[in-house]
């Protein structure tokens, strides 16, 4: 089984600093201003370390807010390598994000702006691999089942999930929203950018595991 990951460049703040702004306009968490993943590249987490967002496990909310989400298990194994010598990125701090089991999204869809699950911010290793434990994404908005993420450099990327675990996964009770949706939406190749192939490996029972390696 596999995945496909798209990787585009973008300037920051990106991402991870609009949902912190929003994070700190609804007293979630305190933050300072100007936080970006470049800027927590290297070892710069610790300020962030006690609010919650710098952690493995993505399935339950964290500063003031209380929910958890619910899902398959999926398990996200991302590796930056550098794209001039092909070795491992040490160091680095990786925001993933990605919508519930519905399709919704924490901090943005209608309902859940009082909550910040399915997100949050990891280092790579020493061998540049980062590891994330969440659910299975849903689907909505006509776009194929996805996860987000941000690395250093402005580098961005959509992980998208493919049909035959989808479909497997949507027959799970309380994926029904997201197996309509499913039927609607458009495969990510149709998006344009450069697309590349993950593993998915795993079962329903025990849950899944989706791999990748990307170059920076």
């Amino acid at each position: 089984m596999t995945v496909q990951v798209e990787i585009q460049q973008k300037q920051q703040p990106g991402e991870l600093a609009r949902d912190f702004a929003a994070l700190r306009r609804r007293r979630m968490m305190g933050l300072v201003n100007g936080v970006t993943v470049a800027s927590l590249t290297g070892g710069g987490t610790d300020r962030l370390t006690r609010s919650g967002i710098v952690r493995p496990d993505l399935r339950r909310s964290f500063g003031t807010a209380t929910g958890v989400a619910r899902g398959v298990p999926l398990t996200v194994r991302l590796r930056l390598v550098s794209a001039n010598s092909g070795r491992p990125l040490s160091g680095h701090a990786v925001y993933l994000w990605h919508a519930d089991r519905d399709g919704a999204y924490s901090l943005h869809s209608p309902g859940l702006t009082g909550q910040n699950y399915l997100r949050g911010v990891q280092g790579t290793d020493d061998n540049g691999w980062v590891t994330f434990t969440t659910i299975f994404p849903g689907a909505s908005g006509g776009r194929w089942p996805h996860l987000h993420f941000e690395a250093a450099a402005g580098v961005t990327g959509q992980v998208a999930l493919p049909s035959d675990v989808c479909a497997r996964v949507y027959a799970v009770r309380g994926y029904e929203e997201s197996a309509t949706h499913l039927a609607l939406a458009h495969p990510m190749a149709e998006d344009g950018g450069d697309l590349a192939m993950a593993t998915v490996t795993g079962d329903l029972g025990r849950g899944l595991v989706a791999t990748r390696t990307m170059s920076i």
